[in-house]
Formats: C-alpha cells, sequence, structure tokens
C-alpha cells in the first residue's frame, strides 16, 4: 500500500469531483467497511469510460485473436496487443515506464513470434505459461519499486497479485455505480440513460429469447420462418465467443484493478533470524554425504578408474539415475536459497554451502552424462532434451547462488530470470521436433538399434509435430521414406503408395509404413484447419512437403 496518500475517501473524492457533497453518517459506514483505497483507485473509478472500453475492445480483440486458435498468426498480435492495453491502462493511472522494463517486452514479444513457428504442444503450453508469468513479473516491476525485492518477496507479489485479481473480477460493477452516481451529483438537473439502456438490454434479451423458443413451439409456420432466418447460424461458436469476450472484459479490468490497490507492501524485511547451528549440522551431514557421492562419480563415471561389481557394465551404470539425480540438484538449489533466507550470517554457514554448490556441479555434470550415453543407446525424445536444458538452466543457477552466498548485493531474483528466459527462447525457437526426427533417423544412429528399440522410435516419431516434418517428410533425411524392402528388391515409397494399402498387402511393409502414414494424416488434417487467422509457418512449411511427396 502506497502510504504517501490519505485514507479518508471523502477528501479523495472531492480531489475528483469538487462538487460532491459530504458523505453522512451511513455512507460513511459503508465506506468503512470497504478494502482500504489510494489515488489510484480514485483515478480509476473516475476514468471508468476508459478503463471500461479498452476493457471491451481489448477482450474483442483477445477473442479474435485466440478464439480456438492456439497458435496462429495472429498471436504476435495478440501479445502486442496486450503490451498496449497494459501501458494504455498504466498511463490512465499515472504510473511511469520504467526503461529496464525493455527485456520482459522484448521476451514477451519473441515468445508471442514462438508460438506461430511451432505446433509442438509442449512448446505452446510452456510458451504461454512463459508468457504469462513474464507478463506478470512485467506489471509487478512497473507499478511497485522492486529494485531490492528477493525471491521470496517476488513469488508473494506474484501470488498476491493473482489472487487479488480474482478478488476484483466484479469490480467494473461497483466502479460503474461509483462513476454514474458521481456525474449524477456532479450535473443536478440532467438525466442519465445509460444504466436504464443497459438494463433494458439485459432484460429484454433473455425475454425476447424465452418467447421466441414459446412462440416457435405454438406455431409451425412461425418456427419454420425463424429456422430460415437463422437455421445456419451456428449458435455454439456464437455462444462461445461471448463467453470468452466477457470473460476477459472482466479479467483484464480486474488486472488493472488489481494493480492499482496497491496492496504488496514494498518493504523487505530480513527474515535471517535463524540460529545457523541448525542449518550447519543439517547442511554438514548432506555436504558429507554429497561429498562421498562425488568421489564416486569421479573415480568410476568419468575416470574409470575403479572396479564396477561383477556383471555390471559401465553403459549400463552409466544409462540410470539421470532423473534422480536431477531433482536432488533442484533440491540442492532449494536448500541454499532457503539457508541463506532464514539464517543469521556464518562464515561456516557458507563454506558448507559453497561445498554442497560444488557437488551440486559434478551432480549436474553425472546426470548430463548419463541422458548422453542413454540417449546415444536409444532414442532422443522431448523429455530427454528437457531434462538437458533443466540441467543447464540448473548450472547458470547454482552460478548465482554461489555468487549470492558471499555478496547479498548481486540481484540473484533478475540474474535467474535473465537465465531462465534467455534459454527457454533459444529453447521455443529451436524446434526439438525437428531435432528429435533428424536424430532418430540418422543412419549411424539406426545402427545401434534392435528391432524392438526401432519400432519404439517410429512409435515415437509418428506422434511428433509437423515441426518434424521436413526430416520425417523428406526421402533425403527419412531412409523408411526413401525405400522399402519389399521381397528381394526395394522400391520408392510416395504419399500415394502410403494410401495404398492393397498394392503392399501381401508384401508385408505395410505395417513397415503405418507409423508415417498416420503421421502424414496428421498434419494433413492440421493442414486442411489452417486458414488465415490461424496460419503457421510450421504447418505450412509441413503441407509443402507433403505437397511435394504426393507428386
Amino acid at each position: 500500500m502506497n502510504t504517501n496518500y490519505t485514507n479518508d475517501p471523502y477528501r479523495n473524492n472531492q480531489n475528483i469531483y469538487p462538487n460532491m457533497p459530504a458523505p453522512g453518517p451511513q455512507t460513511a459506514a459503508v465506506q468503512a467497511a470497504r478494502p482500504e483505497e489510494n489515488i489510484f483507485t480514485k483515478k480509476m473509478k473516475a476514468a471508468f469510460p476508459s478503463f471500461g472500453i479498452g476493457s471491451a475492445l481489448y477482450a474483442l480483440f483477445y477473442t479474435f485473436c485466440l478464439y480456438r486458435n492456439a497458435s496462429g498468426i495472429t498471436y504476435p498480435f495478440f501479445v502486442a496487443g496486450t503490451l498496449c492495453y497494459f501501458f494504455f491502462s498504466m498511463r490512465k493511472l499515472g504510473v511511469p515506464y520504467k526503461r529496464n522494463s525493455s527485456f520482459y517486452i522484448v521476451s514477451i514479444v519473441l515468445l508471442g513470434i514462438s508460438n506461430c513457428l511451432t505446433v509442438s504442444k509442449p512448446l505452446l503450453t510452456m510458451n504461454k505459461c512463459a508468457i504469462f508469468l513474464l507478463a506478470f513479473i512485467l506489471m509487478i516491476h512497473t507499478v511497485y519499486a522492486d529494485e531490492a525485492w528477493n525471491f521470496p518477496k517476488y513469488l508473494g507479489a506474484l501470488f498476491g497479485t493473482v489472487g487479488t485479481t480474482c478478488a476484483c473480477l466484479f469490480r467494473p460493477f461497483g466502479d460503474m455505480t461509483f462513476y454514474f452516481d458521481a456525474q449524477k451529483r456532479q450535473k443536478t438537473g440532467k438525466k442519465s440513460y445509460f444504466l436504464p439502456v443497459l438494463a433494458g438490454v439485459g432484460i429484454a434479451v433473455p425475454v425476447l429469447l424465452c418467447m421466441a423458443l414459446l412462440l416457435a413451439s405454438a406455431d409451425t409456420v412461425f418456427r419454420e420462418m425463424l429456422l430460415d432466418m437463422f437455421g445456419s447460424i451456428n449458435f455454439a461458436t456464437i455462444i462461445g465467443i461471448c463467453f470468452l469476450t466477457v470473460v476477459m472484459f472482466f479479467v483484464s479490468y480486474a488486472v488493472s484493478a488489481a494493480l492499482a490497490l496497491k496492496n504488496v507492501k514494498e518493504e523487505v524485511y530480513d527474515h535471517r533470524v535463524l540460529e545457523p547451528i541448525t542449518a550447519i549440522i543439517v547442511t554438514a551431514a548432506l555436504s558429507v554425504l554429497y561429498l562421498a557421492f562425488s568421489a564416486i562419480q569421479i573415480l568410476y563415471l568419468f575416470l574409470r578408474k575403479m572396479q564396477l561389481p561383477e556383471g555390471y557394465s559401465y553403459s549400463a551404470y552409466a544409462r540410470e539415475g539421470f532423473f534422480q539425480l536431477l531433482a536432488v540438484c533442484v533440491l540442492n538449489l532449494l536448500i541454499v536459497l532457503v539457508c541463506l533466507h532464514l539464517f543469521r550470517e556464518s562464515i561456516v554457514l557458507k563454506a558448507i554451502l559453497t561445498v554442497i554448490s560444488g557437488c551440486t556441479y559434478i551432480m549436474i555434470l553425472s546426470s548430463a552424462l548419463r541422458m548422453l550415453m542413454y540417449i546415444n543407446r536409444y532414442n532422443l525424445t522431448f523429455l530427454r532434451i528437457f531434462v538437458l536444458w533443466a540441467l543447464a538452466v540448473i548450472l547458470l543457477l547454482m552460478t548465482g547462488v554461489t555468487i549470492f552466498i558471499y555478496k547479498d548485493c548481486f540481484p540473484l531474483f533478475s540474474y535467474s530470470t535473465v537465465v531462465v528466459t534467455v534459454l527457454y527462447i533459444g529453447l521455443s525457437f529451436s524446434h526439438p521436433d525437428y531435432w528429435i526426427a533428424k536424430y532418430d533417423l540418422d543412419p549411424a544412429h539406426l545402427e545401434y538399434l534392435n528391432d524392438y528399440d526401432i519400432f519404439d522410435s517410429k512409435s515415437y516419431l509418428c506422434r511428433l509435430s509437423a515441426d518434424a516434418a521436413p526430416i520425417l517428410l523428406n526421402a533425403e533425411t527419412n531412409p523408411y521414406l526413401h525405400t522399402e524392402t519389399i521381397g528381394t528388391g526395394a522400391t520408392e515409397v510416395t504419399l500415394s503408395d502410403l494410401n495404398d494399402t492393397a498394392r503392399y498387402e501381401h508384401s508385408g511393409v505395410t505395417e513397415e509404413l503405418n507409423w508415417l502414414r498416420r503421421y502424414c494424416d496428421k498434419v494433413d488434417a492440421l493442414c486442411e484447419d489452417m486458414h488465415i487467422r490461424s496460419f503457421n509457418l510450421s504447418l505450412h512449411t509441413a503441407e509443402k512437403y507433403l505437397r511435394q511427396l504426393s507428386r
């Protein structure tokens, strides 16, 4: 709460509406029961037409861009429109723009562009989550003085702002009533017809629908006339569009209202009050365990100087435990952050946390090496790429935490935000499905696979998105598409061949090509649904490969 402004509702209203009379005892009691307000909420109420119309236009724009369109060309425009709407709202509230917000703006726009370049469902889901988080961080950064905030403070501000947004969902009704009530007081003798008209429309629509249904059931000719007039209209789509528009109007207005409340205290308190001896005992025990584990990794996995148990090969030893190590690395990161945030400063604790950080580096390298050997023996998947990406992120985050152990002034949250955002943007634009298909179909890699692994690989490849089409639908890169053995000979395979089951019904090749046929059918169905609003570059590229293959 910004304490530079008075909490007297009458005095604040007098600044905005000088002709408003003083409230009586009953009004004062009602005002006292309301949540505490500040000058920004008063400005928002006074400028209700701007915020109301702006939220309505944004809701319409949101629906146009994203209704049943998760990855179309309209997504970058939606992101740009969202940023414009946000800064428009902040300008109306009198909140200045901060120059160091450029990183968040550029990152959000890049992720919006990435959404129309891919149709990979995991990437699209993570892109949307990343845009949501970065947008809220940008909003909080713009409204609050967050220069000294740490991780717990920012997390609390994020959850608090989202919670306040939910609590403000019906603020448009209250702000509208306040605005027109103030206008009526200010302009005595002049009538406002807005509320009566709005009430009339709200009552007329359901009454009209009910009466039309009753009359249609009473007269066949009238019913046929209505069917002729409205039979071609898809009411389910209209209802869905209207519902999404109404929801986004209330959500967008509620976000502005939540930011205007400024109910997150900007002060950062030092929570390092606990006795460090407790943390020293726990972390010292962990560090001994980690040192023993790290020594085994160096001797057995990295240097291979020690003898493994009987019947256990180095390849089998290296291809296990990477997910467990990933979990331990994440927990180590959290343990160090908790110790730095809750326990009083101690040289011994800092030294032990440094040891834990060093052991975490060894665990990260061990997990990465195990994953790379596992991929080399089997196949590449999105989850395995994501594990390698997560290990790279944890490595850089642990570096920042290690610096923060000895330098309290290090901007750990800003550093972490930049690291995660930059690395994720790289992952988002890299089209992992393309590289998965390229690696799994590499002839040098296929030599190491047995029949079961090859079958498992094909089952996975047919589930890839259209991002993999330049590999899977290209005869130069897909050996299964280029030639297939029939008896003792070989034949070229085209898209028309894939649909000609009878041609191969006696050759045994039909089942061999079934995975590729399923992939082609999936991509072809997605391309048929693509239009101007849902244009996607990945689908457009896949469509070109399908056309070339069908010639």
